[in-house]
């Protein structure tokens, strides 16, 4: 038997979506949807120094990022030089940053799993650099590694191991070592607060099993821990990778992309691209470079890490 639904039940029942899904999808349309395609517009207009106007000049803008001019100086045979080292630069940076701090995070997660005196306050303690603005911490660790004054070198000379100021932040080596220094200092916390969430879902009685068994602490890490820690590691390592590829803070605060541009990355080319020079339609072309990379990695890691074997 059916029960006939009165004419305001039926109009409610036919609202129901539109009220519901709608204010969902005009919040992701405002701050998705729109600027993403703002900024492929951009990418292909130039505005003009005169009219202050923006012109439309198709791939010229990613032409002029990517490839060397007619005449000009090449990398690797047709690449615009300051495109092929920055890239060089942002791949050192962000592979060396995302790989130490994970590889730190994971040791220090599974430390803190272990039934430790004290615990709970070691645990606090970590997160303390990564609640710090970025800002502050690179303000900080740009005063910890200057030159005449700073605080490692005057604890290297105090212990006998140098006689004089090494310029960490003026020699591009030493600089670059100076920013996934700190970057690892900030970002460790998160990959430590993540991985140790994901260690809360393995159970124990798997442990035990493997021990009667006479598994090795390397085989029941690989063999119990790491499945069912692949999506932490897959959460954990896409959003520490896109904070890195688009890091400016630390950069532009301990840095400035100097000396010369020898730690400039993606993200302060593109400031420094759109806001210093005054190019919106170069940094935009960059900005959607900088997108289609990032979406290509984030799409490799979810093809490593993006299946567990326990999954149902």
């Amino acid at each position: 038997m059916s029960i006939e639904k009165s004419p305001l039940r039926r109009k409610l029942d036919k609202l129901f979506v539109p009220l519901t899904v709608g204010p969902t999808l005009l919040w992701i349309a405002a701050i998705i949807v729109y600027p993403t395609a703002k900024l492929l517009v951009s990418s292909f207009q130039f505005r003009n120094p005169v009219t202050n106007e923006m012109e439309f000049v198709g791939l010229r803008n990613f032409q002029r990022l990517i490839f060397a001019r007619e005449g000009g100086n090449a990398a690797l045979g047709i690449f615009n030089p300051s495109f092929v080292s920055i890239t060089t630069n942002t791949v050192i940076y962000v592979g060396f940053s995302v790989s130490i701090s994970f590889l730190l995070g994971l040791g220090i997660a599974l430390l803190l799993d272990k039934d430790l005196k004290g615990r709970g306050w070691f645990r606090t303690a970590v997160i303390v650099p990564w609640i710090l603005p970025y800002v502050m911490s690179g303000l900080m660790w740009r005063w910890m590694f200057q030159s005449d004054f700073g605080a490692i070198n005057g604890a290297l000379q105090r212990l006998g191991i140098i006689s004089g100021n090494i310029p960490f932040l003026s020699d591009g080596a030493l600089a670059m070592m100076a920013l996934i220094i700190a970057d690892v200092w900030v970002f460790t916390p998160f990959i430590i607060i993540i991985l140790l969430a994901g260690l809360q879902n393995v159970p124990e009685q798997l442990y035990d099993a493997a021990e009667v068994d006479g598994a090795s602490r390397w085989s029941r890490f690989w063999n119990v821990t790491y499945p069912f820690l692949k999506p932490s590691i897959l959460v954990a390592l896409t959003i520490r990778i896109i904070f890195d590829i688009r890091a400016l803070d630390l950069v532009w605060v301990m840095t400035q992309g100097g000396p010369g541009k020898s730690t400039e990355v993606w993200a302060s080319w593109l400031y420094r691209t759109a806001q210093v020079f005054n190019e919106p339609g170069s940094g935009a072309a960059l900005g959607v470079v900088l997108l289609a990379v990032t979406f290509a990695i984030v799409a490799s890691l979810y093809k490593i890490f993006g299946e567990s074997p326990y999954q149902a």
